[in-house]
């Protein structure tokens, strides 16, 4: 069979140019340490890949989330850790303006103490979180939770609800609890709901005024309770936040493996390959110089 000039031209060619284009693919691949260029390449894993990256990145938010949360409910516990420490100061008072070693101006000078303690609590109250959000607002973070009117009353302008927050695709948890319920809805032992304002005011009131605080040991201690409740809320939130930040390192780990799996090269597989492709490039040329300068070559036509 007669083989012509540009038949032959043209077979070493394709094979040159197929051979180049394989050697500057396993290059790429190599320099990126990815086998998946192209959806061309592998469409099956390049679809999944692309699923892999989405998942990664919610993933990714969900963490970042999960730390924002974290910080949010740790403000959250230690400002109740500071209002029950105010708390059994001011117990402490109560007990000292209840005795009757004490007169009227000592009460006096106890209840100006009381008073600055009840200021302490209405600070605390209206906390902030690290993003400048009141962290007792309910959904309503922007203005301060709690304001003091004219008349000493202590008033909540915030909403009830608890606001929530996505953790997981299929995950949602309460972030903080309202103010509402952590300091206006404290139960009495005769079953009243009092706030813890008002409270304390009734026990300032009466020192202040040289009297005994009658009473207002009791209320004290059911609002001590009931802070000390919430902030155990907190804690078993930010356990919860623990469990799911495991989660999804778990999570992420599996799907970065996977996309490894899919998406990197095996480097010294690959130096080897391109070695071979190299080599079958030299001996393409070799042999294509050797053939095209027989003599009997240009009688081949």
């Amino acid at each position: 069979m007669q083989v012509s000039t540009s038949t032959f031209f043209r077979r070493q060619t394709d094979t040159m140019s197929d051979l180049k284009t394989e050697s500057a693919q396993l290059q790429q691949k190599i320099a990126t340490g990815k086998k998946l260029a192209l959806p061309s390449d592998e469409p099956v894993a390049f679809s999944e890949v692309s699923v892999l990256k989405s998942r990664l990145a919610r993933l990714d938010q969900y963490t970042r989330t999960v730390d924002s949360i974290r910080q949010r409910i740790s403000d959250e516990e230690s400002t109740l850790a500071q209002v029950g420490n105010v708390i059994i100061r001011m117990q402490e008072l109560v007990i000292q303006g209840s005795n009757d070693t004490n007169n009227a101006d000592d009460r006096k000078a106890i209840g100006r103490e009381f008073t600055g303690l009840m200021e302490n609590l209405i600070a605390l109250a209206n906390t902030k979180d690290f993003e400048g959000g009141a962290v007792f607002g309910g959904y309503l973070v922007e203005d301060e939770a709690f304001t003091r009117k004219s008349d000493g009353t202590v008033v909540y302008n915030g909403d009830t609800a608890r606001s929530e927050r996505m953790i997981n695709d299929d995950t949602q948890m309460e972030v903080t609890s309202s103010g509402s319920e952590v300091f206006m809805s404290i139960r009495m032992a005769n079953g009243d709901i009092k706030s813890l304002f008002e409270i304390v005011k009734g026990a300032a009131d009466s020192l202040e005024a040289g009297e005994r605080p009658v009473g207002a040991s009791g209320g004290l201690k059911n609002a001590l309770d009931h802070i000390t409740g919430y902030q155990a809320i907190s804690g078993a939130r930010l356990s919860r936040l623990d469990t799911q930040t495991e989660i999804l390192d778990d999570l992420t780990l599996a799907a970065k493996s996977r996309l490894s799996g899919l998406e990197d090269i095996d480097i010294e597989e690959a130096i080897t390959e391109l070695k071979k492709v190299l080599m079958n490039i030299d001996a393409a040329q070799a042999s294509f110089v050797k053939i095209a300068d027989l003599t009997l070559f240009n009688y081949l036509k």
